[in-house]
């Protein structure tokens, strides 16, 4: 009887095993579809991607990784590595010497990574921290901001600090609706 059953269970186990290794093996090639990994938002012209925050101070916006804290009037965020990054509003009278100021300040700057008629970037390092500065023109309002970051930071990659960068500027005053 035992060999019976083991000659019975062995059958049931091939008829039965092998269909359900070969729903297996296509349940692992075939996927669902795909949800998008980045969505515009609407009124601001900016894609935020897929585990991405939108945060506003003042009338400046930004976007950090929503594993960055920030602080409740959203002007600071910081990471757990010591990764941080700062906004302010500054009231200017020249766009040019505001990037003229900043340009002296900041003499030994290593990469000169934007500068325009809309926006300034620039990145320093100390070996210990890259620092870049940000800052986004609109009339007589800057959005000027700080992204700071061990060199070793698994945030410091290319794709990370162009995406903070390129979500820095001025919000609308008021949100437009979508129609």
């Amino acid at each position: 009887m035992r060999s019976h059953s083991g000659a019975a269970s062995r059958s049931l186990s091939r008829r039965v095993g092998l269909p359900l290794l070969a729903l297996a093996c296509c349940a692992f090639t075939s996927q669902a579809p795909e949800r998008p990994q980045e969505v515009e938002v609407p009124g601001l012209g900016i894609m935020l991607k897929a585990g991405w925050q939108l945060l506003f101070h003042d009338r400046c916006r930004f976007a950090v990784p929503v594993s960055w804290h920030p602080d409740p009037d959203e002007a600071f965020a910081r990471a757990s590595d010591g990764s941080s990054f700062s906004i302010q509003m500054l009231k200017i009278t020249s766009w040019s010497a505001h990037k003229a100021d900043i340009r002296r300040a900041f003499p030994h700057a290593k990469v000169l990574h934007d500068e325009n008629d809309r926006r300034l970037w620039l990145e320093t390092d100390d070996g210990a921290r890259v620092r870049h500065y940000v800052a986004v023109v609109d009339n007589a309002s800057v959005c000027a901001a700080w992204l700071e970051m061990p060199i070793k930071s698994s945030w410091n990659t290319r794709d990370t600090v162009k995406r903070v960068a390129d979500s820095i500027g001025l919000a609308p005053e008021t949100w437009l609706e979508e129609k």
